[in-house]
């Protein structure tokens, strides 16, 4: 294992790996690994909230709930 992954994986702040955010949101658990494994793994999907990427992150890592995310307004086809 490498130390960036060890380092990552035992701190409590979020970083995306893609865009660099700190914010993160609660993602729903959706195939049978993320449902199954990652929580043996005690691992959790996280989403960015800056660029919308999934991720597994640590069970202990502090992210916000779902219901804290800003409203988005959504266009409806006429």
């Amino acid at each position: 294992m490498s130390v960036m992954f060890l380092s990552q994986y035992f701190s409590r702040q979020f970083q995306c790996p893609d865009c660099g955010g700190a914010d993160a949101y609660r993602s729903r658990r959706r195939t049978f690994l993320e449902k199954y494994i990652l929580p043996v793994l005690l691992l959790q999907p996280a989403r960015c909230a800056n660029c919308f990427r999934r991720s597994s992150v640590p069970l202990f890592m502090k992210l916000h709930d779902r219901a804290d995310k800003p409203d988005v307004k959504r266009h409806v086809a006429a």
